[in-house]
């Protein structure tokens, strides 16, 4: 019984396991959608920025390239020789104002020294004269400390406004370098439009130099086929003028050497080729009145213009010819491109509509498939049911016969801590305990049952000498634990 009680256990962690399993799937896509749904603004975000970022790192890469020029770099050189310059200038004038604010701060210092000293003079009393003289001396040396102060004063606002004129210049060049950059920018706007128009026009002036050759081609072949044909039909002309010559000399030698021998064969030779001039006659004559008729229609008098303007509407209507040719081709080779396309529309509509027949058969398969699954589940889950049911009631049933045998396990497993319910990790140990306990009641039956004829069987003869002390009575097991047994 411990195997399957064993198995079923771990079907039942097993389940229980997967039942944990799949929720944890579920929770976790649950949070997945969440995640996904509030990254989705962010990541849109995101993407808008790095496209901004990439337009203005491909707007800055233009302008680096644009400013790695020739031009530019001649140009930026001598606006930084400038401004080495004009820094320099700046520094030495710094230099020169801080020393002059030095010397205004000497005399500053030396003039409190003497107001100082006049001021402790005063305090001591000193005489008139001595007192005049230090007047004196202290006017002159005010005078000069004035005097100094004075020239400082014009050095130092004579550096101020060379250094107030130096920024006005700063600031006229750093506007004419803002209003030479906004130029800049608008003539390389001009000139990549520029530049994309006559990309265009190069585009229009490839395609249109194609289709002036594949004219010229068609031009040419069209001008050697007429060429061919003119010397065919030259050709033509000279063959029936000799043999219009030979016919009219052998005609005047025929006529000369049959004037004499006429016969009714003759005659009737001679009617049937007067009647054959008369008709080439009448044809010529009729040739010579559609002749008419064209120049009267043309309004053309010359016939080398007749036949140049002839030639041209035969080459004009043989390239129109052509054309139709070629759209008539092109049209069958559509409509058979059609037919194909129609045919494979048929064939995938057929292939679609087998694959959904096999899908539906498919589905309901499976259907059936999962519906018997289901029922066996259903059966399955009902046997594990019962049989659950009917191993509890045994288990019951066990530790109740091991309670009223009084097995010795119960107490070990009291001291361990363990439950004193039965169940399939401690079933092995109360089945050993009961089988132990079984045993040590059948020996114990078996030695009363021995004890028991050995004492009928002294009763049946009881020894000459004095009898021997009975041994007390084993104690016997209860009734119903031998029932139970």
């Amino acid at each position: 019984m411990s195997a399957p009680n064993d198995d079923m256990e771990m079907e039942k962690i097993a389940e229980d396991e997967l039942s944990k399993l799949q929720r944890q799937y579920r929770v976790m896509e649950l949070e997945r959608g969440a995640v996904c749904a509030s990254a989705r603004p962010a990541l849109r975000l995101q993407r808008q920025m790095v496209a901004t970022l990439s337009a203005h790192l491909e707007n800055i890469m233009l302008e680096l390239k644009l400013t790695n020029s020739t031009s530019n770099v001649l140009e930026n050189a001598r606006t930084r020789e400038k401004i080495l310059i004009m820094l320099k200038e700046h520094e030495k004038y710094s230099s020169e104002v801080r020393e002059h604010r030095s010397n205004i701060t000497e005399l500053n210092f030396l003039l409190k020294q003497v107001q100082k000293e006049i001021k402790a003079l005063k305090s001591k009393g000193t005489t008139v004269d001595k007192e005049c003289a230090l007047e004196v001396t202290n006017q002159g040396m005010v005078a000069q400390l004035e005097n100094r102060l004075d020239t400082a004063m014009k050095k130092f606002n004579a550096v101020n406004s060379d250094n107030y004129s130096m920024r006005l210049q700063i600031d006229c060049l750093l506007q004419d370098r803002q209003f030479f950059n906004t130029t800049w920018r608008k003539q390389l706007r001009k000139l990549m439009a520029g530049k994309a128009q006559l990309l265009e026009l190069v585009e229009q002036a490839i395609g249109a130099h194609e289709l002036r050759e594949e004219s010229c081609a068609r031009l040419h072949a069209l001008r050697e086929q007429a060429a061919q044909q003119y010397r065919k039909h030259c050709l033509e002309v000279r063959e029936l003028q000799r043999q219009l010559e030979h016919s009219v000399k052998l005609e005047q030698f025929l006529r000369t050497k049959g004037t004499v021998r006429l016969t009714a064969a003759d005659a009737r030779a001679e009617a049937r080729r007067q009647h054959k001039h008369e008709l080439e006659a009448h044809a010529y004559n009729n040739h010579l009145n559609v002749l008419d008729a064209i120049k009267e229609f043309t309004g053309e008098q010359e016939l080398g213009r007749l036949r140049q303007e002839f030639t041209r509407r035969e080459e004009e209507n043989y390239a129109l010819f052509n054309y139709v040719n070629e759209l008539h081709a092109e049209l069958t080779a559509l409509a058979d491109s059609v037919n194909q396309l129609n045919d494979a529309i048929d064939d995938e509509k057929a292939k679609h509509e087998a694959r959904m027949y096999k899908q539906q058969d498919s589905v309901e398969s499976l259907r059936s498939e999962l519906s018997q699954l289901r029922e066996a589940r259903e059966r399955a889950q009902l046997h594990c049911a019962t049989s659950e049911h009917a191993l509890s009631a045994l288990l019951r049933q066990v530790r109740e016969l091991a309670q009223s045998c009084e097995c010795e396990s119960l107490p070990l497993l009291k001291l361990v801590g363990g439950t004193l319910d039965v169940s399939a990790s401690s079933a092995r140990l109360y089945l050993t305990s009961l089988e132990h306990r079984l045993r040590e009641m059948v020996d114990l039956i078996k030695m009363d049952e021995a004890m028991q004829r050995h004492a009928d069987a002294k009763t049946r003869t009881p020894p000459p000498a004095r009898r021997a002390r009975r041994a007390p009575p084993s104690p016997r097991p209860p009734r119903s634990l031998l029932a139970h047994a």
